[in-house]
């Protein structure tokens, strides 16, 4: 059995490929049932008895257009499903997927069971959607899955299709446009290795959509005008319109146009089989013509380059620093494409790979790269106590790489033994030292595989965390595939905080390689009570850290209720979070609560995308309202520039609260998540916007807290307490100077605590505290325990066991409604 994964797939929104690696070189399998043609379409079809799969599903649009599926891919991830009429069923997009997946394992011929992929994915997929694709490979019949991002794929697929002298150091751009992605990567090559620098996209920018442009800026008002309809466009894209079934035709017939106005100055669109509000038939052909199409999609190709921009400034660079923009991805064929990134950028294209097969043959590559581990063989793993550190070069041009190791842990009567995969090298059983020196010899223009195995005096394997050891000779492979967006955590700001805001921590940054780890520890701000159903909860979120959380993607909670704890946690105890990320964007979160020595792994329950059209639009509408109370703001404190920044997103606001409320409840089109796209993109940028004037605000409530805190610490804080404020004072110039809001929140959060720390321990506090709780006796949801402990407070003020007050003042606290209890806690009047 090859013991290297050599399948890579390219699953794509309207086409995809496989292909494999071997001996050095990449095989792309054809379509059995298209000579010549080595891509499927991404096309189902259901009919009672079976399902087709690739182009014989895309002929039924014409037919029976209720029961052919394609371009799901842009809502993996999401809770949308497909009504199939023909087996009165609903399949979902994960699916849809794994019956392209099980088809293209048809494609190989040698008959072999495939048993692990590399399946692509674009880079700007959110964490969601790539779970998605990994349960659609798991769904198809693969063990194991391993993700790559697109623009990754076709470097590889570039770089080792050059010769070695072609390639210099330097760096370049993948403009990868397909059927509904697109994806933007600027790529750098140095002594062999490739890394990814940074990247952007847009998950619902492709080829789909110029058909639908067609659709409906070519088609429906040519019909509105020489037909009767009266509202022709939504029943054209409602699941419940009479005429859906003819938007899936029109749809494919749209596609057809842009495919020969590559090769034509124009084109027909046939229309036939449909009928008007006044019953009179439809068969009609209407004209389009290549400038009319290149008018369409102007604005989609600009949003394209305007992306690429935004990378040119963030990394300090221009058009001449950038060898050349490698085109990728099947509507990249379209002429004006070409024309219109090379003349604004002014960047040289190269087409010099096939857009088509590209991402294929770039996961094969990296494929060629992965061993193949199965569920059991990684629980196998680990159970010495010996720990292995390996250091090489993965990429080189030289005949031998040096190889270092060291081993920690007990190596007494232990030996090594070093194997190149191909059995052409082998270093006999030696003694095991703590370091390890050797010259590894490599096969040319090959990647080459070696293996450290540690065996007792009896050569028994012993098992340790040692890695496959990789060295490309000659080839490309890259240096890791880095996070598409921050992966941050939202905090509560302190219950001390009035704003009651919540905030932003940083655990992943944006372009940071994976795979990653990290550790956190977290102050909880609530008591949970063993058996209750108070919880701790924490939102995981994909985008920006400097965001609100509102203007990112949600990607699941961390939740943790006190029917899980052992005992009581309560409110300061210390609670440590761990998250890791793997390669291929797997999310696993553990929590460790020190108190109850309880450790948990089963606590993040990631969220697929749900979207009613409702929810959208009351988004929309109230990111239009909050828009309109900050330009009055603005106006309102004369800052007019910041007035005018506004009003332009304002405008951006209108179209997408018409766009938004024009849809139906049952639209079947990918507009919704366009559109909650843009929201979040208009949220982001109105937070921009008004940074400053949150920044400001906070400056003035941090002033105000250091001088509440100041006065506490001065009457009754220690040598410890004078030095942490001190210290917090120390650190002004960074935070205040920060354009980060959180900066300074965190500053007002450290201020509260020690204020409030120092109070807590104090007498006088602690008794109008006690004063203040027993006020409303009746509110207190347990009478009896209530009395029980007023009568114990006033024994322990009677005998000065503030130790003891302060126990019984939180006991109290926890007897109120919930809505009181935080005033209760951090109440700052009359104390």
């Amino acid at each position: 059995m090859e013991k290297m994964i050599n399948y890579g797939i390219d699953l794509g929104t309207t086409n995809s490929a496989i292909a494999k690696f071997v001996k050095g070189e990449v095989e792309v399998f054809k379509n059995p049932l298209e000579t010549g043609r080595e891509t499927l379409p991404s096309v189902v079809y259901y009919k009672k008895d079976k399902v087709v799969v690739g182009t014989n599903a895309r002929t039924y649009f014409e037919r029976d257009g209720k029961n052919v599926f394609g371009s799901f891919k842009r809502k993996m991830g999401t809770t949308e499903s497909f009504k199939v009429k023909s087996i009165n069923q609903s399949k979902t997009p994960v699916e849809l997927s794994a019956e392209i997946l099980k088809e293209l394992k048809g494609f190989v011929h040698s008959g072999e069971t495939i048993e692990a992929a590399v399946i692509t994915i674009p880079a700007s997929f959110d964490v969601i959607q790539s779970n998605a694709t990994k349960e659609a490979g798991y769904l198809a019949g693969f063990k194991q899955v391993i993700l790559l991002q697109e623009p990754i794929a076709a470097s590889l697929a570039y770089a080792n299709k050059r010769k070695e002298k072609e390639l210099e150091n330097g760096q370049w751009l993948v403009y990868d446009l397909g059927g509904g992605t697109f994806d933007v990567a600027l790529i750098k090559i140095k002594d062999g290795e490739m890394k990814v620098l940074d990247h952007e996209g847009d998950n619902y920018l492709g080829g789909a959509d110029f058909d639908n442009l067609i659709v409906e800026k070519i088609v429906v008002p040519y019909l509105n005008k020489n037909f009767q309809f009266s509202d022709l466009e939504n029943e054209l894209k409602s699941a419940s319109g009479k005429l859906n079934n003819v938007y899936y035709r029109l749809l494919k017939v749209a596609e057809d146009a842009k495919l020969s106005l590559s090769n034509r100055t124009s084109s027909e669109i046939e229309v036939r089989d449909i009928s008007d509000d006044n019953d009179e038939e439809i068969d009609i052909s209407i004209d389009i013509t290549r400038s009319e199409f290149e008018g369409l999609i102007k604005e989609s190709i600009d949003k394209t380059i305007d992306m690429i921009k935004k990378i040119l400034v963030r990394n300090s660079l221009k058009s001449s620093d950038i060898q050349f923009t490698l085109m990728v991805g099947g509507s990249t064929f379209i002429p004006y494409v070409r024309k219109r990134v090379e003349e604004l950028l002014q960047i040289p294209i190269n087409c010099n790979i096939d857009p088509t097969t590209a991402i294929a043959i770039g996961a094969a590559y990296y494929a060629g790269t992965k061993e193949k581990i199965f569920e059991g063989d990684i629980k196998k793993k680990n159970i010495s106590g010996l720990k292995v550190r390996l250091a090489y070069q993965k990429t080189t041009k030289e005949d031998e790489e040096l190889l270092a190791v060291r081993i920690d842990g007990n190596i007494d009567g232990l030996f090594y033994q070093i194997t190149r995969d191909d059995k052409g090298y082998d270093t006999g059983r030696k003694p095991l030292i703590n370091r390890i020196s050797e010259d590894l010899p490599l096969l040319k223009d090959s990647y080459n595989f070696f293996r450290l195995t540690i065996l007792d005096s009896q050569n028994n394997v012993i098992e340790t965390d040692s890695e496959l050891i990789g060295i490309a000779q000659g080839k490309f492979n890259v240096a890791g595939q880095p996070l598409a967006h921050d992966i941050c955590l939202e905090r509560d700001s302190e219950p001390e905080m009035e704003s009651k805001i919540t905030k932003l921590e940083l655990l992943f940054q944006k372009n940071t390689l994976l795979p990653q780890k990290i550790t956190k520890s977290y102050v909880l701000n609530k008591s949970i009570i063993k058996g209750g159903e108070e919880k701790f909860i924490v939102n995981v979120l994909e985008g920006p850290e400097t965001s609100l959380p509102e203007a990112n993607q949600t990607i699941g909670y961390i939740e943790i209720d006190g029917r899980k704890v052992s005992r009581d946690i309560l409110r300061g105890a210390d609670i440590e979070v761990t998250l890791e990320m793997s390669e291929s964007r797997d999310l696993r979160i553990t929590v460790y609560i020190p108190m109850s020595d309880q450790q948990f792994t089963e606590v993040f329950n990631p969220s697929m995308r749900h979207l009613p059209v409702s929810k959208l639009q009351e988004e929309v509408q109230t990111l239009s309202g909050k828009l309109d109370s900050e330009i009055k703001e603005a106006v309102g404190r004369e800052d007019y520039e910041t007035a005018e920044e506004l009003s332009t997103l304002k405008k951006q606001v209108e179209i997408l609260v018409i766009n938004s409320n024009n849809l139906t409840g049952d639209d079947v089109t990918d507009k919704k998540f366009q559109f909650e796209a843009d929201k979040r993109k208009i949220a982001q940028e109105i937070d921009n916007a008004t940074r400053d004037k949150r920044i400001s605000l906070l400056k003035i409530k941090y002033n105000e807290e250091k001088e509440w805190c100041k006065e506490i610490v001065e009457e009754n804080g220690n040598d410890h307490d004078h030095k942490l404020f001190r210290e917090i004072v120390g650190r002004e110039p960074a935070f205040l100077n920060s354009i980060t809001p959180i900066k300074i929140l965190e500053a007002i959060e450290e201020m509260t605590d020690l204020g409030f720390n120092i109070l807590w321990k104090t007498p006088s506090f602690l008794e109008g505290r006690f004063q203040r709780l027993i006020e409303k006796p009746q509110l207190f949801n347990d009478q009896d325990q209530g009395k029980s402990l007023i009568e114990a407070g006033n024994l322990a003020i009677q005998n000065k066991n503030f130790d003891r007050l302060r126990e019984i003042n939180w006991g109290l606290i926890s007897l109120l409604p919930k809505s009181a209890q935080q005033d209760a806690k951090t109440g700052k009047i009359g104390f």
